[in-house]
């Protein structure tokens, strides 16, 4: 009873004309569809893929730089490490240097001391035994005169000997 109602009411008559402009609706959503929207919309999700494609690669470009920068920041503190030990070493070096040097100086001064030291004993010896030796010819010769006589060799040596041991005695 209601769709008579509404049907004399004639809000819906059924025509020609409305089938016409239902098929003709239905025609161009068909033909906007194939070549209008279905290559926009076509367009449009290969832009997005390329958009996504571009996001996934930034991404992924960004977790390489991460990378890069993170391998990059040990490489410079190895490097740092390595510098730091490098130096340390130089100065041990240069220090042990110092001191070898200061060693082998002291050890050079002493040895020349030492000759020194030698070198003035040899001479203290030599002058000694000239002084000795200049001394019993004195002695032998004052000897002489007070004696009056002189005095052969076997006697001229005693004398010197008992004359250096009483000038080494005393």
């Amino acid at each position: 009873m209601v769709s008579t109602v509404v049907a004399d009411a004639g809000l819906i008559t059924f025509n020609a004309t409305l089938v016409l402009q239902i098929v003709i609706f239905v025609l161009m959503a068909v033909v906007l569809w194939r070549y209008a929207w279905g290559p926009i919309v076509r367009v449009l999700d290969k832009r997005a893929e390329r958009i996504e494609s571009g996001l996934r690669a930034a991404e992924e470009s960004e977790k390489r730089l991460a990378q890069v920068t993170d391998e990059v920041q040990r490489i410079l503190d190895e490097t740092r490490g390595q510098a730091r030990e490098i130096i340390a070493r130089a100065h041990q070096e240069a220090a042990a240097d110092a001191d070898e040097v200061r060693s082998r100086g002291r050890r050079d001064a002493e040895a020349e001391l030492q000759k020194a030291l030698s070198d003035i004993a040899a001479e203290r010896d030599r002058a000694l035994q000239e002084l000795r030796a200049q001394a019993a010819a004195l002695i032998v010769e004052a000897a002489g005169r007070i004696i009056g006589q002189s005095i052969d060799g076997r006697t001229h040596q005693r004398l010197i000997e008992e004359s250096l041991e009483k000038v080494t005695a005393g």
